[in-house]
């Protein structure tokens, strides 16, 4: 019944708007170059919309596209110039538009890029990426942070439950998320991939993604590792797309009004993780429910014929998460051949986490002049978190011996005892900003960029939880006793003023930004400066450069001490990057392809260590490390197979730290992954590429642990932390080419995700054994799962 509500309500959603669908024509022909032959992959798209095909082997296509409106066809390909086609056509109205391309003259190995998908090209540690690509990366939630680990440059995840990611030895707290100049935020308290939502960003409503992995600009906010810069679509027409699956679905609508005035998207997302979690292993009734609903409107108001002098954008989401948990048994079996082991536990009690955050902001935009231009945006986030654990565990932990001659195993009893978990945590929270940002294009080699910031933050936590564990009789240990109200209201102001000098094969940013907290009265100062070089050579290389100062004011679970009580002197951590790399364009096959190279330096001080507990991060609330980060990324990616685009990446690093107070020197910092490998590739029959398969593979050599609370032996493990995973999928697509047809095309695939079956641990539960020794027990995540998915776009 489940299944039915998911699946039947938006198939009826979409009947109530089938008025609604705006009536289309249809334009095909042939593509030849001056010789008349036929040309394949030619791209053929309409502009300012994600309607798009592709030429047949014989140069032909067909394409669906609006009636009564002008519309604009792009033809393009990587050895020919690109040709533009304007038009307009009645309802069902069937147009021949044949074309003839003309010859690009240019050497074999260059590839001369220029569009919006590669406008990061110049700025050391950024990759751009297209959302339409990034969307086909198979995941088990479709989750956007989840296909940016395959897709991003350094960065890494370990979790297929969780939205959380680490990008260059850095944690998942230290990471800009900007949606349209909007920044957002994640939830407080998710203790556990299984309570997570999905992550803030519909992939359905992204147009493109500018991902940096360090050495980002001044104009770019706060943290220590990445930025992450979302630019949502801008629609022209209208059109829905609807997911439908075993574990999540999803309904998007975008569209504008007749004169381009207005224009909307609004995406709705219900994920379902319930079939996914019965296949850990602790066995219960699991009763996820998370729903995600966000609108993005863009308003047109300037004067007629100059309509896009004054823009307003609005940005809005709520996002409702409900989990609930019984669980009943676990059984894990671990360790080797010859020695051989079983932790079994039965479960009574329940958890329980509800949150609601809603997210929004409002973006004003006007030019002055074609130089000048300024942005006010004002922004808000309001959270409201509860979570409930009462959870009492019985556990035994055997060595298990098996005869091989009969198969019978034999289990000596090495532990057993109770452990009991309780928990009434509640968190309100809400941050409000205003900004204003200013570019001023002096000259056409020099931009100037300023503005400033204004955050106020009131946060009003209360904590009570504790664990203790009774064995043989009598309580043993107590343990993670937190009995604290807290109560946080500060402001902070920022600014920032930078240059973008552009001569010749050079560019030139610098630029210096300031950052001021009145909770600890510190101000910080971060230069940043960027440059690149084309030098003047056959192949299509650019070198780029980077080197800053970057701050992290604390945010509040950062100064908090493990009892929950508040550092007021917390300082910012610190950290100053050094980035060294090249972008490489070139053809092969007749095909387009971008290689990227980045070695890169990070000394961190100021650093505040902390523990990582499934995806929390439990901090010491105290400035009393240093640590650094080395390390080297490079990524391939283009038309392995023709109009597919694919890529690989391959990560290189260390990461150390020292803790004042702690004889061990440098040690592994919990982000130490020292090998990462991602890769994404896409294939399709050859004379039929509606039948595609898409094949996410990933590695991370291990992470270090330790046993919880131990600081002397911090990070000191690291076996049986190895990450592999391989998902793969199939799919079909059928079209609809009739200009009367009420739906565009149906998606059906089947995904395989865990494909090997790999048993992957994501952390540990120490147990104490009879004779005094603890074991490490590991959690493990997901097995095998077969997932079934429709698209449906109209």
């Amino acid at each position: 019944m489940r299944i039915f509500r998911y699946l039947f309500f938006p198939i009826l959603f979409f009947g109530l708007q089938a008025s609604a669908i705006a009536q289309f024509a249809v334009i095909e022909g042939y593509i030849t170059d001056t010789t008349n032959q036929a040309i394949p992959y030619v791209n053929i798209s309409v502009e300012g919309t994600s309607r798009g095909t592709q030429s047949t082997d014989k140069g032909f296509y067909q394409l669906r596209v609006p009636a009564e409106v002008e519309i604009t066809v792009i033809f393009s390909h990587t050895n020919f110039k690109p040709t533009k086609k304007s038009l307009t056509l009645e309802k069902k109205q069937r147009q021949n538009l044949s074309v003839r391309l003309l010859p690009e003259v240019k050497l074999l190995e260059e590839v001369e890029v220029n569009s919006a998908l590669d406008q990061t090209r110049d700025q050391a540690g950024s990759l751009t990426l297209d959302g339409e690509d990034i969307k086909k990366v198979p995941t088990a939630f479709m989750d956007f942070n989840q296909q940016l680990v395959t897709g991003g440059l350094g960065v890494t995840s370990n979790n297929e439950l969780s939205s959380s990611y680490r990008v260059r030895g850095g944690n998942f707290d230290e990471n800009l998320v900007y949606v349209n100049d909007i920044q957002v935020y994640r939830p407080f308290l998710v203790r556990s991939g299984q309570q997570e939502g999905l992550s803030f960003v519909n992939p359905d409503m992204v147009d493109h993604v500018n991902f940096s992995a360090g050495g980002w600009q001044s104009k770019y906010g706060d943290k220590l590792s990445s930025n992450l810069d979302i630019t949502y679509k801008t629609p022209k027409e209208f059109s829905a797309v609807a997911v439908l699956s075993l574990l999540n679905n999803s309904l998007e609508l975008e569209g504008s009004t007749k004169n381009n005035r207005i224009s909307y998207m609004i995406g709705f997302r219900n994920k379902n993780s319930e079939y996914l979690l019965n296949t850990l292993d602790t066995q219960g009734e699991y009763l996820p429910r998370y729903i995600d609903v966000q609108s993005f409107v863009n308003f047109k108001l300037g004067k007629k014929g100059d309509e896009n002098r004054t823009t307003l954008s609005v940005l809005s989401s709520f996002a409702q998460n409900r989990y609930k948990t019984a669980p009943q048994t676990r059984t894990t079996e671990f360790g080797t051949l010859n020695s051989a082991m079983k932790f079994t536990v039965a479960f009574d009690g329940t958890e329980q986490l509800n949150y609601d955050t809603f997210q929004g902001g409002l973006k004003l935009q006007h030019h002055f002049s074609d130089n000048f231009t300024t942005k006010v945006i004002t922004s808000g986030m309001t959270t409201k978190e509860r979570e409930y654990i009462d959870l009492e565990s019985f556990y035994r932990i055997s060595d298990v011996q098996t005869d091989l001659s009969s198969g019978e195993e034999k289990e000596t009893v090495l532990g057993i005892g109770t452990e009991y978990a309780y928990a009434r945590n509640q968190l309100n929270a809400y941050i409000l900003t205003s900004e204003i940002r200013n570019e001023w294009q002096i000259t056409d080699q020099l931009i100037s960029e300023f503005g400033v910031r204004y955050d106020h933050e009131n946060i009003d936590d209360k904590i009570n939880e504790y664990a203790f564990i009774d064995s043989a009789g009598y309580v043993t240990e107590y343990k993670d006793v937190i009995n604290a109200k807290n109560q946080v209201k500060s402001d902070r102001l920022s600014a920032y003023y930078q240059h973008s000098h552009f001569w010749d094969k050079h560019q030139l940013i610098y630029g210096l930004r300031m950052n001021y907290w009145n909770y600890s009265n510190e101000t910080v100062w971060s230069p940043r400066v960027q440059y690149s070089f084309k030098p003047e050579w056959e192949k299509d290389i650019v070198w780029r450069a980077s080197t800053g100062i970057y701050h992290q004011p604390a945010f509040y679970r950062e100064m908090r001490y493990p009892d929950g009580s508040l550092n007021e002197n917390i300082k910012a951590q610190s950290s100053a990057h050094a980035i060294l790399g090249f972008d490489y364009n070139f053809t092969q096959w007749g095909r387009p392809f971008k290689l990227i190279v980045e070695s890169y330096y990070k000394y961190l001080w100021n650093l505040i260590p902390y523990e990582v507990d499934n995806v929390r991060l439990k901090y010491q609330g105290e400035n009393n490390a240093i640590g650094h980060i080395l390390g080297t990324d490079i990524r391939v990616s283009g038309e392995f197979i023709p109009g597919a685009e694919s890529w690989l990446g391959l990560s290189i690093l260390t990461a150390r730290e020292k803790i004042e107070g702690v004889d061990k020197g440098w040690v592994r910092r919990p982000s130490d992954q020292r090998i990462t490998f991602n890769m994404f590739f896409q294939d399709h029959l050859p004379n039929n590429p509606t039948i595609r398969m898409y094949l996410r593979a990933m590695y991370g050599s291990g992470l270090p642990y330790g046993i919880p609370g131990d600081i002397e032996n911090r990070n000191a493990y690291s076996a049986n932390t190895d990450y592999q995973r391989v998902d793969i999928g199939f799919s079909k697509i059928f079209e609809f080419k009739e200009s009367d047809a009420f739906m565009e095309s149906i998606w059906v695939g089947v995904e395989v995700l865990n494909l090997l079956g790999s048993n992957n641990n994501l952390s540990f539960t120490w147990v104490d054994t009879i004779d005094g020794f603890q074991v490490a027990v590991p959690n493990s995540l997901s097995q095998r799962f077969y997932n079934l998915k429709m698209i449906l776009r109209y």
